[in-house]
């Protein structure tokens, strides 16, 4: 996914570096985006993420400043299973941009920001056998001053993100909707908030580098005005990424341990699978003589 995040974490010790680039282009103005974060997983329950904006089009410049910086920590809760996952993420946004609410893109503000995410994910490739199919939705609460903890100033918001992807090998396709909803602003309608359709698909690369292309259709209602903090947004962006990962020599040693354990549960699930399935066969074989013998003596 682009956007919305899986409850799943990755394994400890793994590190990801991701590098995306978002742009659009129109007579009215243009807006484009480079991304660069890094992921890494403290265990197989807990990884951190630090996201920043070298560049950030601000509609004055031919270069564009940087934007914020995000830095993130997901934690999966316990209550995990093979086909159901649940997680939180916690973030901060640091206000390193020079330019803040910047034309055609989400709401930022000049102070550091707060944010609580509820994340859930339902694997159903078990479930459908043909169908690799994965769901994720993502809700939470970002607040863009932490000096007014939870106070009512209109600029809070509900975060949203729903999105599905299934295996088409050698593609990963997905689709996903998500937005940023004001709280507590009566002059803000449901659609004048930041909100977009995503749909994107991934491969594997050479150099073990993962691709990721896509684009984003707006679904904010046009404003002829934009009182604040409302402004005009993207129509539509096209998005591109890059992703390589790769895991350290030498992982904590209880992190390895988990890691194992891990490992041995999953071997176990797939082998209670396969027994199943194989259970599943017989009683099926047995079934089909039983029907067999049954017609032939009626013949």
């Amino acid at each position: 996914m682009f956007r919305v995040f899986s409850a799943q974490t990755i394994q400890a010790g793994s590190i990801f570096f991701n590098s995306s680039y978002l742009s659009f282009f129109k007579a009215s103005g243009n807006d484009r985006t480079f991304n660069l974060s890094l992921t890494y997983g403290v265990t197989n329950n807990v990884e951190l993420t630090a996201l920043a904006v070298p560049y950030q089009d601000d509609q004055k410049h031919n270069w564009g400043p940087p934007g914020d910086t995000q830095l993130g920590i997901k934690w999966r809760l316990p209550l995990a299973s093979s086909r159901f996952s649940a997680g939180l993420r916690g973030l901060v946004i640091l206000p390193t941009a020079l330019q803040h609410n910047a034309p055609l893109e989400p709401y930022s503000s000049d102070q550091v920001a707060w944010g609580i995410m509820g994340l859930l994910s339902f694997d159903l490739t078990n479930s459908f056998g043909q169908l690799p199919l994965k769901i994720h939705a993502n809700f939470g609460y970002l607040d863009h001053n932490i000096e007014t903890l939870l106070s009512k100033d209109g600029t809070d918001q509900l975060l949203l993100g729903f999105g599905f992807k299934f295996s088409a090998h050698p593609f990963i396709i997905y689709t996903e909707y998500t937005g940023e909803f004001f709280l507590g602003n009566s002059a803000i309608n449901f659609g004048d908030n930041s909100m977009r359709l995503g749909q994107g698909f991934k491969f594997l690369g050479p150099f073990n580098l993962i691709v990721d292309f896509g684009l984003e259709i707006g679904l904010s209602r046009g404003l002829k005005s934009s009182p604040q903090p409302l402004h005009k947004y993207a129509d539509w962006k096209i998005f591109t990424g890059l992703a390589y990962h790769f895991k350290m020599s030498k992982v904590h040693g209880y992190a390895a341990k988990e890691t194992k354990i891990d490992r041995k549960k999953e071997r176990k699930a797939l082998e209670a699978l396969k027994e199943k399935r194989k259970n599943v066969d017989q009683d099926l074989k047995e079934k089909r003589k039983t029907l067999e013998k049954g017609t032939k003596k009626n013949q």
